[in-house]
């Protein structure tokens, strides 16, 4: 998506990622001959912090380890080989919920309404299903910009690749992928880990598996164990948006008033705060109400302008606009490009999908 990037300000997000995701990258870059104090410069972590219980680290300072282990390595495919090393055991509750599913397509589904417990915040995903050619996946979205864009996605899809194979019990084959960036110079561990179907320079970033394989049965299916894993996720997740800033409380409310977008004084009084507050709060924050209200509205027109049998006007219409003219100035000025130029894009890029939203 072009020049969408402006739209989103450093909200101040209560953003987090597991720590023992960073604990598995240090060991890596630790075997390497890295000191901690190189991987962690610029940061508040030790092995100490890292090391408790249910800890999570800001995505920030996630970065910065990021930034600097690739920065020590020179191994720019290093995604790749810590996604191989995220068990299903490194996923902690929601490891043992995939373990509990039926099948892969349950799990998938899992690891879409989770999401956030494991990718944090400014990380989407979201469900893709191709009806034309029986596959079904998951595909990235970065909400926020990421000092490492090309670690996140693979180490993303490699451990997604990885848990796939774990829970089936035996090699995943038939996967596609495609990257939002340009091919590597070296392509060889990507056809090691994903076989032979990766595509790069890409407008979205998919992975995907014949849906004959997302109906296979996996041998640690138990639905006792399923409901219990899953109640404690859903509990994590409640916290998570417990303790969210007013700016992600806000977005979690206008995701779910699509087409009937509320007014700044009417946000706050649902959020039972006063005006003033309110705008206070979020500038204190870094953004503004209508920052967040075009962030929202982008999403569902684009979530609207994927299905070819909505027109302009009728995604206009849907999010609000008076008509097609003024949505289309709206659109020019979150992306750069006018409705039918993005359509077009995806269509040439993409295929049909349905998409689903985690919640924000």
């Amino acid at each position: 998506m072009p020049n969408e990037g402006h739209l989103w300000p450093n909200i101040g997000m209560e953003r987090s990622i597991p720590s023992q995701y960073l604990l598995i990258l240090i060991a890596l870059v630790a075997e390497r001959g890295c000191a901690l104090e190189v991987i962690c410069n610029g940061t508040d972590l030790s092995l100490e912090r890292l090391g408790r219980a249910g800890t999570r680290v800001g995505e920030a300072e996630a970065d910065r380890v990021v930034a600097n282990a690739l920065h020590a390595t020179g191994d720019a495919a290093l995604g790749l080989e810590v996604g191989q090393q995220l068990n299903l055991a490194a996923h902690a509750v929601v490891g043992q919920t995939f373990m509990a599913c039926t099948n892969l397509a349950q799990a998938l589904d899992t690891l879409v309404k989770y999401g956030p417990l494991l990718t944090g915040g400014q990380t989407q995903l979201h469900l893709f299903q191709d009806s034309e050619r029986a596959r079904t996946g998951f595909e990235i979205e970065l909400q926020a910009p990421s000092l490492a864009m090309r670690f996140t996605h693979e180490v993303i899809f490699s451990a997604a690749q990885k848990t796939f194979s774990d829970l089936l019990q035996t090699p995943t084959d038939q996967l596609e992928v495609s990257f939002p960036y340009q091919r590597p110079s070296d392509i060889t561990p990507f056809g090691v880990i994903f076989g032979p179907d990766v595509a790069f320079g890409k407008a979205r970033a998919l992975m995907s598996l014949p849906n004959t394989i997302m109906q296979r049965a996996l041998p640690t299916s138990n639905a006792t164990l399923r409901g219990l894993y899953e109640a404690e996720c859903a509990r994590l997740l409640a916290h998570l948006a417990d303790s969210t800033s007013c700016a992600e409380r806000t977005l979690m409310a206008l995701e779910k008033l699509e087409g009937q977008y509320p007014q700044l004084e009417q946000m706050a009084a649902m959020l039972n705060l006063s005006t003033r507050t309110y705008r206070r709060r979020l500038e204190a924050e870094g953004t503004s109400f209508q920052c967040l209200l075009d962030r929202v509205r982008l999403q569902h027109a684009l979530t609207y302008l994927r299905k070819p049998e909505n027109s302009i006007s009728d995604t206009a219409i849907a999010l609000g606009f008076t008509d097609a003219s003024n949505f289309r100035r709206a659109f020019i000025q979150w992306c750069g490009e006018s409705p039918t130029q993005w359509r077009t894009r995806f269509r040439r890029d993409g295929v049909s999908s349905s998409k689903r939203t985690t919640d924000w």
